[in-house]
């Protein structure tokens, strides 16, 4: 059997081979990038209609997942499971940075190293600076559009509490704009700078060395993790059975510029082949909530398929306020955007650069994926432009049966295409079907 080629460059630039944060097949080929992945399966015969006849796979530390039990809740206290899982990566690193949004993922993963003595060396806020003056400063405002906002509201307040009572912390805001004006190049090349996200900014965002000191860091050669808070548990009850499962663009996080650094490593908090107890104790928790008489009117915010907007929004609403002890709830959060690369939370690039070379130069990648990609790979808006890149599932993992009566405006729906692969793991024994 030949060896795997893999790709760890793309248009000259270098990524992060790091397998634990998913990659992508065709054939004999493994890709790190996404976009690069689905660019050479476009090249292939294809059915638009039918979502099995795409050659591209995505896999996700299925080597550990389906050994894990699933259907077994851990006894352990969810905090402490987030206290274990802090603790590990302490001893694992030498330098621990938090990328913290301001929101419940991140601000829990905080909270589990600083609430349990846990050092944590930096926290990070990514924010586009020089390119806010449309973000309206409303607190009352929780549109997308509003999506700068939340460093006023959500992000300070964390970012004080940690310097007033943790000043071991250093505190950090990097503003890449300039990075976002001097590094996007002449062309659509940009898009091998982005594991998959075509936001704008989205590939200036997460630099490795975005400062002087962080370079020095890296030239120490000490092991430095950089820690996202990606993300809560994704349910979902399908032929009265639950499951969890994954999807690639919230593993899919940009390091397009590690180049030859080899002692810098992304870690996924809650979404790692280390964490299957913490995610086990999580997806119990969740659907003990749904499984409340109480809530049995919430049934659709995790009928499969569960994945539009709306249903996404409630889920993600529920579920943070289940699995997220020490979060404060009433911290100011603007809402989920509708499309995955026009996104309303975008506002102050569409707005600000408009008329720039930064703005042509996106919308040169944005076009060029349009018009390489196979039509199984995007979909569109009504208008025609690009909305959204396809979304890879993982494998789902069982972890009970459903005791939720099944709501008489629910229907039988026919899913022949879906592309999910069901999965059970019980006392031990795997079957796929």
């Amino acid at each position: 059997m030949p060896s795997k080629i893999e790709h760890t460059s793309a248009g000259g630039i270098k990524f992060e081979p790091n397998k634990r944060l998913g990659y992508y097949t065709l054939g004999n080929e493994v890709f790190y990038n996404k976009n690069q992945a689905i660019l050479a399966g476009s090249k292939l015969p294809g059915d638009a209609h039918n979502l099995n006849n795409d050659p591209v796979r995505w896999l996700f530390n299925e080597d550990v997942f389906l050994k894990h039990p699933w259907h077994v809740e851990p006894e352990a206290d969810i905090r402490e499971l987030y206290r274990r899982r802090a603790q590990g990566i302490r001893d694992n690193y030498d330098y621990v940075r938090l990328e913290l949004s301001g929101g419940a993922d991140s601000a829990t993963v905080a909270f589990a190293f600083l609430l349990n003595g846990i050092h944590l060396d930096e926290v990070i806020y990514r924010y586009p600076k020089q390119a806010d003056k449309n973000a309206s400063g409303n607190p009352w405002d929780t549109s997308a559009t509003n999506h700068l906002s939340e460093f006023d509201f959500a992000v300070k307040p964390i970012m004080n509490w940690i310097a007033a009572n943790y000043p071991a912390t250093k505190i950090t805001i990097h503003d890449y704009t300039d990075d976002l004006v001097d590094r996007q190049g002449t062309d659509e090349s940009w898009i091998f700078r982005t594991r998959n996200a075509l936001q704008p900014g989205q590939w200036a965002k997460h630099t490795v060395a975005s400062s002087a000191e962080q370079k020095n860091l890296v030239d120490r050669n000490i092991r430095i993790a950089m820690v996202f808070g990606c993300d809560k548990p994704k349910l979902c009850v399908k032929d009265g059975r639950w499951f969890l499962y994954f999807q690639d663009p919230f593993a899919n996080h940009n390091s397009a510029d590690m180049g030859d650094i080899t002692n810098v490593t992304t870690e996924l908090f809650y979404w790692s082949p280390d964490s299957c107890e913490m995610l086990a104790k999580q997806a119990h928790m969740v659907r003990q909530w749904f499984e409340m008489p109480m809530h049995y009117n919430f049934q659709s915010a995790v009928r499969w398929p569960n994945g539009d907007h709306y249903n996404r929004t409630t889920y993600e609403s529920l579920v943070r306020a289940i699995v997220y002890p020490d979060y404060d709830f009433n911290t100011f959060q603007v809402a989920k955007p509708t499309t995955g690369i026009r996104a309303e939370m975008d506002n102050w690039f569409y707005q600000n650069f408009i008329d720039t070379k930064q703005y042509k130069i996106w919308e040169a990648g944005v076009e060029f994926m349009s018009s390489n990609l196979d039509a199984r790979y995007i979909t569109r808006t009504l208008d025609g432009q690009l909305r959204d890149l396809k979304q890879y599932i993982s494998p789902m993992y069982y972890i009970g049966d459903s005791g939720i009566p099944v709501s008489g405006a629910v229907k039988a729906q026919d899913f022949k295409n879906d592309q999910t692969r069901y999965l059970h793991c019980i006392q031990g024994k795997l079957s796929v079907y």
